[in-house]
Parts: structure tokens; C-alpha cells; sequence
């Protein structure tokens, strides 16, 4: 048979008109070949498996992600019968790909496939994709028309598949429609992922994506995930200020950073107490995973602190983990050490706590090491997208401005300190 009239019907719409010179084909055939054209077995199609991330990299598909657990999800992430995988794109692509395979009850035959989203916000539509001489179960690339949406979130959509079959065994099939629809979840991302979320947890993106749904710049993501961590439930612990997701072996291991157990107490946070560590860890973590380049810093070397008011703590404080807290001032104890997240542009963010940024932070007449009186009034601000030297000028009491090499001159145990990288995170 001629296949030339069948390599044109891509080109043609609408889609009604093609079904129709088709019919007029596939007549024309059964007369050509002598033929009956009343079979009795109408052809059916059904999407069997699609593919959203098929190849590498992801400038055509999808990107790679993992479960829950951190394993990585492997294609296809949609099967007929089983529970479909999500799937993950930067905001804003366009010209992306699926690769499709159909089950038949006819083997060989000419497709023309139309793929419209049915419901919800979808990732593209195919009009009038047309392929000759289909084998069920092979494999169909399809360009989708259409653009990822331009914010960061988590969206779900329905797609309805109308296929038209053309079979070649015309004695024993006839042409027809089949109408399907899947339905899917997937995320969209400010970019590409980072570490220690380069191929981001899927449990990780349904919190994040929550949390900054509509989002579209690293700040507002940012600010976003702190404001959220600094009000989910946590308590900040008091006793020895150590960390709750670290290695347990904290001090041969503390970079790793134990996801799994903060993802399963983020559903019930009463009563976890959390120190700087977790809390920057989990900023770096959550937004990464959605394409910010944050790092971890840790400021150390001992130091006092203005007012402050601790994750979850029912008192704020100048004195955290000793006695007695703001009344008089008469201070035992400091941070030895702080940690906070903080982006390229020296901008930091810590949702560990809020500080005092009134006129009189330190909240008390006269300051360490003299006892005063308290002091009444706070203006509490939870930094995000401070500048670094004025996030540790409101911190730290008795500050003084860093040169350019640090570390702080101090003239106190409680007022120097030095800023380091921190070791990069390893999420398990």
C-alpha cells in the first residue's frame, strides 16, 4: 500500500477532518485489496506506560527524583493498573517531551494521537501526532505544546487520550476511537537542584513545594521555608543546645543530617526540641531542593547575645541556657557557637529564632557583665534576607564590625567569634 497520504495527516487539522480522509483511506484500501471492510472487532488502544524522565539531563524531559526514602525513581512513573510516581520540572520550560507505549488488540496499526488536559494545570497537549505502522507496546516520543507553569508548587492534573486506529489487518479490525485518561502529580522547581538535594526526595518537594507554593525567586522561597520551620511546632532545646537530626556520632559525623526523622516529626512536632544545626541544616535541605544555592555557616568562638526570642520557646531570653533569663541581666552563658543558612549574595536566614531589632535590644539598662534592670518593649524580626553584618550586629550584644579577613575583635569571652563554611550536609 501507498503511505504517503498517511505521512501527511500530521500536518492536518482539525482533527475531525483527519479522521475523516482517514475513513476514506481505509475504505479506499478495502476496496483496493478486494476486501470486506465489515469486520466485526472495532480496534481498541490503551496507554499502557509513559515516560516523563527518559534520558539524561532534563533539557527535554523530566528531571531525576527520589521517594521518600531517597531511592530514585525510575521510568515510567505512569503504569496501567499501578500507583503512579510523581515527577519534577524547572518552572517555566517549555518543548518537553513524554515517551508513551499503548497496548492493542490489534498489533499493527496507524495511530493518531490528540492529548488534552481534562483537568487541572497540566504540562502540554499533543494535537494530531501521527504514527505509521505501529507495533503495540513500542515506544512513541511525543512533543508536548505547551509550558510548565512559572511559580514553584505541587500541581495534579488529568489527561484525555483519543486515539484513532488504523489497522493494517482490514479483514479482522476496523478503525476506531479509543478515549482514556490518566492522571498525574508533579513538581515545579526554581531550578536545578543542589546539594545535598541534587536529585531531590519526593517527601522533601511535598513539604517544600507546600510551603512555597506560588513562589518564583530564591528570597521569597527562602523566607518562606524559614518563616515556616520557625513556627511548625518546634521547641529550641535548652539544655546542652545539641542537635536532634545530627549523626549519632556527632562529632566523627556532623555533617550528616538525619531527613527521614525530621520529615516523620514534621507531621507531629510537639515537644521535638531542635537546635541551630537542625534548623539551618533543614533551610540549606528544603530550599536546595527546590534550586536555591544555600549554604550552611557556622559563626563560633563564644559570644553574648542581644534579646531573643527561641523556636517554640515560651520566654525570650539573653541568657539561653542558663539562669536567670532576662531579669537583671546577670548572664552565665552565650552561644559557643550558631549556625544559619546564607546565600551568595552574604544575605542570611535563621529560623532558630527572632531577635530585638528595637532601640535597645540588648533589652536591659546597662549590659554585661553589670546586672541592670529590665527594660519593657521588644520588636521581634525573624531574619530573613539580612545582610550578614547586620544580622550579627542585632544577634550578638557588645558587637564589633568585622574586618574583611575576620575573625571579631572582642574585648570579652562572649564577643568574639570567627565565621567558617560549614561542612557540606549529607542527607539520609
Amino acid at each position: 500500500m501507498d503511505m504517503e497520504p498517511f505521512k501527511k495527516l500530521s500536518n492536518l487539522e482539525p482533527t475531525g477532518k483527519v479522521k475523516k480522509l482517514v475513513a476514506l483511506i481505509f475504505l479506499f484500501s478495502c476496496c483496493l485489496y478486494g476486501r470486506v471492510a465489515w469486520a466485526t472487532t472495532f480496534v481498541t488502544v490503551q496507554p499502557y506506560e509513559i515516560k516523563f524522565n527518559y534520558e539524561a539531563g532534563y533539557s527535554n524531559d523530566a528531571l531525576t527524583i527520589s521517594d521518600y526514602s531517597g531511592e530514585t525513581i525510575t521510568s515510567p512513573e505512569w503504569a496501567y493498573g499501578c500507583s503512579p510516581d510523581s515527577f519534577a520540572y524547572i518552572m517555566g520550560q517549555s518543548d518537553r517531551s513524554i515517551q508513551v507505549r499503548f497496548s492493542s488488540n490489534c498489533s499493527n496499526i496507524h495511530l493518531i494521537i490528540n492529548l488534552t488536559v481534562s483537568s487541572g494545570t497540566g504540562i502540554g497537549t499533543v494535537c494530531n501526532h501521527f504514527e505509521a505502522n505501529y507495533t503495540a507496546l513500542d515506544w512513541i516520543t511525543l512533543e508536548l505544546d505547551g509550558n510548565i507553569p512559572g511559580s514553584v508548587g505541587t500541581r495534579s492534573f488529568s489527561w484525555q487520550w483519543s486515539v484513532y486506529a488504523l489497522p493494517l489487518d482490514i479483514t479482522n479490525y476496523c478503525a476506531a476511537t479509543s478515549t482514556n485518561s490518566t492522571s498525574h502529580t508533579y513538581y515545579t522547581l526554581l531550578a536545578a537542584p543542589q546539594s545535598p538535594m541534587s536529585e531531590p526526595w519526593s517527601s522533601v518537594l511535598d513539604y517544600a513545594c507546600d510551603w512555597a507554593s506560588g513562589e518564583t525567586s530564591n528570597v521569597s522561597i527562602t523566607t518562606e521555608i524559614t518563616e515556616y520551620l520557625y513556627g511548625c511546632g518546634f521547641d529550641y532545646e535548652t539544655t546542652q543546645g545539641g542537635s536532634t537530626y545530627s549523626h549519632p556520632n556527632y562529632y566523627s559525623y556532623p555533617h550528616h543530617f538525619n531527613v527521614s526523622q525530621l520529615i516523620s516529626d514534621l507531621s507531629n512536632p510537639d515537644n521535638i526540641d531542635v537546635n541551630c544545626l537542625d534548623m539551618a541544616r533543614a533551610i540549606v535541605t528544603f530550599g536546595n531542593a527546590l534550586g536555591t544555592d544555600l549554604e550552611l555557616i557556622r559563626f563560633s568562638g563564644g559570644y553574648a547575645l542581644n534579646h531573643i526570642d527561641p523556636i517554640g520557646s515560651a520566654l525570650a531570653t539573653n541568657n539561653t541556657f542558663s539562669t536567670p533569663l532576662i531579669d537583671d541581666d546577670c548572664r552565665t552563658g552565650g552561644f559557643g557557637y550558631h549556625a544559619f543558612a546564607k546565600d551568595g549574595n552574604n544575605h542570611i536566614w535563621d529560623a532558630t529564632l527572632r531577635y530585638d531589632i528595637d532601640s535597645d535590644p540588648d533589652n536591659v539598662i546597662n549590659s554585661n557583665p553589670n546586672c541592670g534592670e529590665t527594660s519593657s518593649g521588644q520588636d521581634w524580626e525573624l531574619p530573613c534576607n539580612e545582610s550578614l553584618a547586620t544580622y550579627l550586629s542585632r544577634l550578638l550584644d557588645n558587637w564589633s564590625k568585622p574586618d574583611n579577613d575576620y575573625p571579631i575583635d572582642c574585648s570579652n569571652p562572649y564577643d568574639c567569634g570567627s565565621l567558617s563554611d560549614n561542612e557540606n550536609i549529607i542527607a539520609y
